[in-house]
């Protein structure tokens, strides 16, 4: 099984999202045909590339919500769970040290909650010691096969989690004007 991690925060809380597939090939399928309609919808030439390359959420949330909503469905029409996890804020800033620290903690929490064993692909920081903490930290689990980080303009699975960290993000906010999270909650749980 696979794994893909990112992360998500506003001024009240941090949260690790993880999406837990069947496998990376099917991530990539479903990517795939989700793209293609994706290009049919009409959209502002100077924002195709940013959409078409990374499909971000905030792009997407704001601008494209026909596009949200057929990433969503596409992502139901796979076999997945949504696991996440939220520490919240005691100050709306959290000084990257901590932040790193509550990251590990919460994207252990999601492990554990994982019988299967899994190859974890985490949205990457470009940040080498704290990526090879990440690593070495959840080597240590039985259930992980193998972690590494990954980039969200190259990697399906990545932006999918993205834009699934937004919704969670919205809806915990009650900002979820759009009723994305209604298309995600049945296979969804905070743990």
């Amino acid at each position: 099984m696979m794994l893909f991690i990112d992360e998500t925060e506003n001024d009240k809380m941090f949260m690790v999202v993880g999406l837990l597939v069947n496998s990376k090939s099917e991530i990539d399928m479903s990517f795939k045909r989700f793209k293609k309609q994706a290009q049919e919808v009409s959209i502002k030439t100077k924002y195709k590339g940013l959409v078409f390359t990374e499909f971000k959420s905030t792009l997407l949330d704001r601008s494209y919500h026909k596009i949200k909503t057929n990433m969503l469905n596409e992502i139901q029409n796979l076999d997945n769970r949504i696991i996440y996890s939220c520490y919240f804020k005691k100050d709306p800033v959290l000084k990257q040290s901590i932040k790193e620290k509550i990251y590990i903690k919460l994207l252990e929490k999601i492990v554990n909650d994982i019988e299967d064993s899994i190859d974890i692909v985490f949205d990457g920081f470009n940040k080498k010691n704290f990526e090879t903490r990440i690593v070495n930290r959840l080597s240590l689990y039985d259930n992980v096969s193998s972690i590494t980080s990954g980039n969200s303009q190259t990697e399906a699975g990545l932006k999918y989690v993205d834009n699934i960290c937004s919704v969670i993000r919205l809806h915990k906010s009650n900002e979820d004007r759009y009723k994305f999270y209604e298309l995600i909650q049945d296979s969804t749980i905070q743990i």
